[in-house]
């Protein structure tokens, strides 16, 4: 439900975008791709979560200690006038130590989120982007919930909100490199595993994600 919510609300803005006229709102498309690095704290860093299998018995999950990880971030987006509204998609696979015990397994987070960026000294070949951004987060590790002495998958699934900056510095009118710091506050409300399916977390985790990367992109 959160997806469809936020394709319909990027959907509705681009298409409101494109009811006015190119010259009384001049704009461009753009993909960008890049590469960085994210440091993440909270919940998820500290304690093993306790669930409840369908038939009410309760057992634990562990989650990932996700303390650094690469981040890949793939940007489709439009500029209207020195506004940008864009969908980000991050995706992102690696070992993890989970919390409490000593093991290693494969976790794979991704990311889809809406952003919203104002550009200082627009139209120049030098920007300054200041934004918020709204984001669907998912977080799977293999092997982390233990139920009756057999290991199996969690999934835990959340929403977070976030604050971007980032510099634009235009090499010509349609390729850019673009350095960018971004800060998203999540609540994880869901865990999934195949034995528990989808329970709702009472209280939710918190995870605090700082990530700093640099991109290209391709304007047209």
């Amino acid at each position: 439900m959160k997806l469809k919510i936020i394709i319909l609300l990027i959907a509705a803005v681009i298409t409101a975008a494109g009811a006015y006229e190119e010259n009384y709102w001049p704009r461009s498309y753009f993909v960008r791709v890049g590469m960085g690095v994210t440091a993440t704290t909270g919940d998820l860093n500290e304690r093993p979560v306790s669930i409840k299998d369908t038939s009410g018995n309760k057992f634990k999950t562990y989650p990932p200690d996700m303390a650094l990880m690469g981040d890949p971030e793939f940007l489709l987006g439009v500029n209207i006038r020195e506004f940008t509204l864009a969908v980000a998609f991050q995706y992102w696979k690696q070992q993890e130590e989970l919390v409490k015990i000593s093991a290693e397994e494969s976790t794979r987070f991704w990311r889809l989120g809406f952003e919203f960026y104002y550009n200082f000294f627009w139209p120049d070949y030098f920007q300054i982007g200041l934004g918020a951004g709204f984001s669907y987060t998912s977080v799977k590790t293999e092997n982390s919930a233990i139920y009756r002495g057999e290991p199996q998958d969690t999934e835990f699934m959340g929403s977070g909100v976030g604050l971007m900056a980032n510099v634009q510095y235009y090499f010509t009118n349609e390729i850019a490199i673009i350095p960018a710091v971004k800060f998203y506050r999540n609540w994880f409300k869901n865990v999934y595993t195949k034995d528990s399916e989808n329970r709702e977390l009472d209280p939710c985790l918190w995870q605090t994600f700082v990530s700093a990367s640099i991109s290209l992109q391709f304007q047209f």
